[in-house]
């Protein structure tokens, strides 16, 4: 795999990355990501030097800075070759499989600790990462909802994920193929993303090992923590205000596991955000079904997740989702009252 030197990545990160700025304290840096062009104010594009990796929470982009360059640059291999020999790296690329991210499965952390594995549980005590990660499952809900994965792991030594939880993306084999984890401890929310996903390994559909034939519909989310209370539902951990940024492997899933199934797109409430609004709409201008929130709920809670939390709930129902589901000309005119709430 080539890595480029640090100093040019950084070059083209502040080139191309809207609003850039640097932290210090764990030499992160980062910017408003000009793949999905977020807002200006969010900035959730992190260049990671440590791990050589460009990641995006926005739109969910994961790669190495080579590949992100040619992205938001528009230049070819050769370019970068070219401005690379101001550099003291020697580059080659004699095959096109250097070039590009090689996707493997995802290993879950060697330190891994499961959350169903009381045996591990008490053997670290009370140490304060497990503690606080025990209180986020318990009073999100997370260890009773209705389409929970079977596990859960927290990480207390990995370079990239340590003292986060661990969300498994198992597959149709019962494989895991890619993970996304969360942070813990309040003093990590400030510096680094709430969410990471696995570097090098291509991200998955969450929980589609969880779909079943029994009903006719599949419920896409966009955050996993979400799929957690809707049975038959997955995630795609990311889209963009365009409504499309899914990896190939997401498309096999989307086109093959899931293609005889009636698709329902459930995002956060519309009402009170704004680039949910859009992904929502975009999502209605493609043809598809759109999960609309009730004007009365979707200004007070944020996602499915705080909803459940409210009305003390593991599962949110199927019939009160189809009841505010929407398509076509219909979903086009109710957006526009959401639009219009919000100034749009």
């Amino acid at each position: 795999m080539i890595s480029l030197p640090q100093e040019y990545v950084v070059a083209k990160f502040y080139e191309f990355g809207r609003s850039p700025i640097h932290n210090r304290f764990n030499n992160v840096y980062q910017c408003s990501c000009p793949v999905c062009r977020e807002t200006l104010k969010k900035k959730r594009c992190y260049y990671i030097p440590e791990n050589d990796n460009i990641y995006c929470h926005n739109c969910g982009w994961s790669s190495k800075p080579w590949k992100w360059i040619i992205e938001v640059s528009g230049c070819t291999n050769q370019d970068i070759i070219n401005e690379v020999k101001d550099y003291d790296v020697t580059v080659d690329i004699g095959k096109k499989e250097e070039v590009l991210v090689k996707v493997q499965a995802a290993t879950l952390p060697e330190d891994s600790i499961n959350f169903s594995d009381n045996f591990q549980l008490d053997y670290y005590g009370d140490n304060n990462v497990i503690t606080a990660s025990k209180h986020i499952i318990k009073s999100r809900r997370l260890d009773t909802a209705v389409n929970r994965p079977d596990n859960l792991y927290v990480s207390l030594k990995d370079k990239v994920h340590k003292n986060r939880i661990i969300i498994p993306f198992v597959n149709e084999r019962g494989e895991v193929e890619f993970y996304q984890t969360r942070t813990v401890l309040d003093r990590d929310k400030k510096d680094r993303p709430k969410y990471l996903g696995k570097v090098g390994a291509e991200k998955t559909l969450f929980n589609i090992d969880k779909v079943s034939s029994d009903h006719d519909k599949v419920y896409i989310f966009e955050g996993p923590i979400d799929a957690f209370f809707v049975r038959n539902s997955v995630a795609v951990a990311g889209i963009t205000e365009r409504g499309r940024s899914f990896t190939a492997r997401q498309e096999e899933q989307l086109n093959g596991t899931l293609k005889w199934y009636d698709k329902v797109w459930i995002l956060d409430s519309q009402w009170g955000d704004r680039a949910s609004m859009i992904k929502s709409e975009a999502l209605l201008n493609q043809g598809e079904t759109v999960f609309i929130w009730p004007e009365t709920l979707g200004r007070k809670y944020k996602d499915f997740n705080d909803l459940a939390i409210a009305a003390n709930k593991d599962e949110i129902s199927w019939e009160w989702i189809q009841k505010n589901t929407f398509h076509g000309l219909e979903g086009i005119v109710k957006m526009s009252e959401v639009k219009r709430y919000n100034n749009l």
